[in-house]
């Protein structure tokens, strides 16, 4: 464990990440360097690629709260059934000092609802606040995203798409008014984030819509520019470079905000459990001519030397794929997929070993190296050495869980 210490340093924010969601082998490597890192470097957050508004009940399970282990309401996208990741969750528990927190959008991307039950409870609990109008926009939203509300993102986008542009602009409206009544009436830091990723999870919607426009357009306005705009404030946009579409991603953009909500709540150090995409310092591509801005790349730039980018892949073994499934929990079905031999040219090729290998990238920036990285079953372009920080490599990898 030196070497992790020499790589994370004095960082604030350390990012530890897996090529695909669902892996025993990358659950258990994260639970041996989050229980390093809080033990020995002090680090009292662990913050997870999960639903913001769903993480309070881990948070408050974590912190000894009554009641079971919350795997399937406390967590989006099926998180919470690897056992790995309850098993990490059972050991701060047992500390009793560290406190979770989710990231992501409410509702695996596909509802609003668990943002709107959690603000319903704040509302509640307002004093000396005229709540009505802040209660009537929750109402609002709530029937506004009924035409697209489902278990997941690969749900709603569909349903998203069926729908006309009055509803589209209908539940827009509602999510954007529900923003500013939550900001008029209460400067509660917490509350105006829960509100955000109901603004942003349709703003996601809309970027399905638009990547799979045959012809997107040239410049591509940031998930935050609604509440930009609505607050009379610059907009921030995301401009095309070198003949590559640089995509917006509602989805990190908000991650990247709940890390920075988290810091400002907290001096504490913060670990970050994400897919390697979400984490690497530079944006992502896995279509050809399109890149997204990555969370890491917002925290790399804000951040600088006090954020690191630990990507976690393996060099072969079988990964795991995602379905939908109506009758399965959060409507996504686990599968598996074998995979094929390493990019020659890949990060993998250049680290295989019979065991585990920690790669310090950071004297091989500006030299030439490897060029992708594992992305679930396909290859990720990238500058290794650029997009990260460090690489665990591992020799084999299976999932965690299957159905």
């Amino acid at each position: 464990m030196r070497a992790c210490a020499d790589l994370v340093g004095d960082a604030r924010v350390v990012g530890i990440g897996e090529n695909n969601h669902h892996i025993a082998e990358f659950g258990a490597l994260r639970l041996e360097l989050v229980e390093f890192l809080v033990a020995e470097l002090g680090f009292r957050i662990v913050a997870m690629e999960s639903g913001f508004a769903e993480g309070a009940l881990v948070d408050d399970w974590v912190r000894g709260g009554d009641g079971g282990f919350p795997a399937a309401d406390g967590f989006t996208f099926r998180f919470g059934d690897a056992p790995e990741v309850h098993e990490l969750m059972a050991r701060l528990r047992e500390r009793g000092d560290v406190r979770y927190s989710g990231l992501d959008v409410p509702g695996s991307g596909g509802s609003p609802l668990a943002a709107l039950n959690r603000l319903r409870l704040w509302v509640g609990g307002l004093d000396g606040v005229d709540d009505t109008p802040i209660a009537r926009a929750i109402e609002a939203v709530a029937a506004a995203t009924t035409g697209y509300a489902s278990p997941n993102n690969g749900v709603a986008a569909g349903r998203y798409a069926a729908l006309g542009d009055v509803e589209r602009d209908a539940a827009t409206a509602a999510a954007a008014r529900l923003l500013m009544q939550v900001e008029a009436r209460s400067d509660d830091p917490v509350a105006r984030h829960l509100a955000l990723g109901v603004v942003r999870l349709d703003e996601q919607l809309r970027e399905f819509g638009a990547l799979g426009s045959p012809d997107p357009p040239p410049l591509a306005v940031s998930s935050r520019d609604l509440y930009l705009a609505v607050s009379s404030r610059d907009l921030y946009l995301a401009v095309s470079s070198r003949d590559l579409y640089l995509a917006v991603s509602s989805r990190d953009l908000y991650m990247a905000d709940s890390v920075r909500l988290l810091l400002r709540e907290s001096d504490a150090r913060v670990v970050l459990l994400q897919h390697n995409g979400h984490l690497q310092r530079v944006p992502l591509q896995l279509v050809p001519g399109v890149r997204v801005r990555s969370c890491g790349t917002y925290l790399a730039a804000e951040l600088g030397e006090a954020y690191r980018a630990i990507g976690v892949t393996a060099v072969s073994g079988t990964t795991t794929t995602v379905g939908l499934d109506d009758s399965a929990r959060h409507g996504i079905v686990v599968g598996t997929q074998e995979l094929t031999p390493p990019d020659p040219d890949g990060i993998e090729a250049a680290l295989a070993a019979d065991a585990p290998v920690l790669a310090d990238l950071r004297p091989r920036r500006g030299k030439s190296g490897p060029s992708s990285i594992r992305h679930a079953h396909i290859t990720s372009p990238v500058d290794v050495a650029t997009g990260y920080d460090g690489i665990v490599c591992l020799p084999t990898m299976s999932p965690a869980f299957t159905g």
